[in-house]
């Protein structure tokens, strides 16, 4: 694990704190409550989600999306506010001991141990690393072989609509980009992955404009983790490129025509697509479906904890037993060089393009 990664270890530590402020701890800011809005804060920080004197912690680098999926193995409603330490850090140590004087049900020393035994481990892993740079979280940019971290900046080009054929704000070629807002009105056609493995962390979409990313690497990955896209009137995510992966993790998503399409009628269409979603909450509407996949290519869908407001599951006894709504996954059969269209073939639960089960998704 990267350095730079070092805001997604998460230390579950489950602690009590002083009894002085129900949403937060001692020597915290109470920032965003457990809904998926982004806590803006600069630096790397112990933060916090939980009410009632009650706690979880991780450490995290620069703005972050405050969502249960964020802090694992708890079951904190969305009243729960997330909160982050008054300090900031960069060592292993320090981070271990602002986690540990919060702490009232476990020694410092343990606290300590956990935290500093997590970043450390991020810092060894760290060293072959290419360099963290900042000076190139511009619009327009292309990044190559680089992490650059934002540090919640906001950035935005030009949006016309949702039409087809906008230039993105940002363009991966093996390139990770992190803890950075897309501006509303401005967001083009979000990030493009055109090369290698990309990696989008906590970055947060004001407002989709055409789509909010785009995985254009052949046999690439690109990952999507933490993070928010509000009001996309499609598509979140376009999968273009065939023999490839996106992964979506710990993300939420608002007003939403799908959240990851394989692409159905490119030019020298195919396949296999392969899309793994995991530990997603989607507020507000869904358009259609949540995924769709093409079966003819070959692609597949595995989907793992998702949570969808106002979701209803299946009714064995209805004329239509495997029907939710909003659909949660649907196959489709593609076409190549924009000859005809995409015919759906309906929505599917463990089929040949849909690895998921009606356990796998829950209402809120």
């Amino acid at each position: 694990m990267k350095l730079s990664r070092a805001l997604g270890v998460v230390a579950l530590l489950g602690l009590g704190v002083s009894a002085h402020a129900a949403d937060y701890p001692s020597g915290y800011t109470k920032c965003v409550q457990n809904t998926g809005a982004t806590c803006t804060m600069t630096g790397t920080r112990s933060t916090a989600l939980g009410k009632n004197d009650a706690f979880v912690y991780a450490v995290k680098t620069g703005s972050f999306v405050c969502s249960s999926a964020n802090y694992p193995s708890n079951t904190y409603p969305s009243s729960a506010w997330c909160s982050y330490s008054n300090t900031t850090t960069s060592s292993a140590s320090s981070v271990a001991s602002s986690v540990a004087s919060s702490s009232s049900s476990k020694s410092s020393s343990s606290v300590a141990s956990s935290v500093a035994s997590s970043v450390a481990s991020s810092s060894v892993a760290s060293s072959s690393s290419s360099t963290t740079t900042s000076n190139q979280c511009v619009g327009g940019a292309t990044l190559t072989n680089v992490t650059v971290d934002c540090g919640g900046k906001t950035i935005g080009t030009a949006c016309s609509g949702d039409g087809e054929g906008q230039a993105p704000v940002f363009t991966l070629n093996n390139a990770t980009i992190k803890n950075v807002r897309l501006a509303a009105g401005k967001a083009g056609d979000g990030i493009h992955c055109v090369g290698g493995n990309c990696r989008l962390e906590n970055v947060v979409w004001e407002d989709v404009c055409e789509d909010a990313a785009s995985n254009l690497s052949e046999g690439g990955t690109m990952t999507v983790s933490g993070g928010a896209a509000y009001e996309a009137k499609d598509k979140v995510f376009q999968h273009n490129s065939k023999n490839s992966t996106t992964i979506v993790e710990n993300f939420s998503a608002t007003n939403i025509g799908k959240l990851w399409r394989s692409c159905g009628d490119c030019t020298n269409n195919g396949g296999p697509r392969t899309a793994k979603i995991s530990n997603v909450t989607i507020y507000g509407k869904v358009g259609d479906t949540v995924a769709g996949g093409n079966r003819n290519y070959g692609d597949k869908i595995t989907i793992r904890n998702l949570k969808v407001q106002g979701y209803t599951a299946p009714k064995p006894t209805s004329s239509n037993p495997n029907q939710s709504s909003p659909k949660i996954c649907v196959e489709y059969t593609g076409v190549t060089d924009h000859n005809g269209s995409s015919k759906s073939l309906g929505q599917t639960w463990n089929g040949a393009v849909c690895d998921v089960s009606t356990t796998d998704v829950t209402s809120f």
